[in-house]
């Protein structure tokens, strides 16, 4: 079936066989190399970017050129579904991290979908709520005064799958952009959770090792 891995990104899993099949066929995948833009700052928000693997990050630059990191999407998702539901522009160019396989689905599909199927309403509803309060909590962690509690619940928040590995697409430059802190902030705050024994860094990634000496040094960030 050519809807396999369509299958796999949550909100097309709620369609039945039939409707898969047909955007599928419709609007076929695309395999995008790394360091490829998919989406551009300011550019019409007309397609659903439908992420079925790979990583992408999402980003801006300031008038003066310094880099802003809002975060990461690793598939199989679907990336800034809000700009494309508001009917605005992407907020932010997306840009791929590694390989992926990329399907774009016109936004009136998306549109359709939200109209005919109650199902796919509530979990949008419900995706688009909790990417909401995630960006409250970016808010309240960027105010907080100590780079090690920003560091740690970035970290915390992140966690995810029995591994506890997490991977820092743009390496530890990249999480400082996402937080408004330096490379070398970053790097010193990762050193100060190893040494109370809550993570270990490796190369691009962090994994948690004790997730509530984690969760304490990061509680000054809430």
């Amino acid at each position: 079936m050519v809807d396999h891995e369509l299958a796999a990104v949550p909100f097309f899993a709620l369609l039945d066989e039939g409707r898969r099949a047909r955007i599928a066929r419709r609007h076929p995948l695309r395999q995008v190399p790394a360091g490829q833009v998919v989406a551009r700052y300011g550019e019409p928000a007309s397609s659903l970017i439908v992420l079925e693997r790979g990583t992408v990050t999402a980003g801006y630059h300031t008038a003066d050129g310094s880099p802003v990191r809002y975060g990461t999407v690793t598939g199989p998702r679907l990336v800034d579904k809000a700009s494309v539901l508001d009917g605005g522009t992407h907020t932010a160019t997306w840009t791929t991290a590694d390989a992926c396989r990329i399907r774009l689905v016109p936004a009136r599909v998306l549109r359709e979908l939200l109209h005919e199927l109650p199902a796919v309403r509530e979990h949008v509803l419900r995706q688009i709520s909790a990417q909401v309060n995630r960006d409250r909590r970016a808010r309240i962690r960027a105010a907080a005064p100590r780079p090690v509690a920003r560091v740690a619940d970035w970290l915390a928040e992140a966690v995810t799958g029995p591994t506890h590995r997490i991977q820092l697409p743009g390496g530890q430059q990249g999480l400082g952009e996402e937080l408004g802190l330096s490379r070398v902030t970053v790097n010193r705050a990762l050193r100060v959770l190893a040494e109370a024994g809550a993570v270990r860094t490796e190369p691009g990634a962090v994994v948690v090792l004790d997730a509530r000496r984690l969760a304490a040094a990061g509680a000054g960030a809430r």
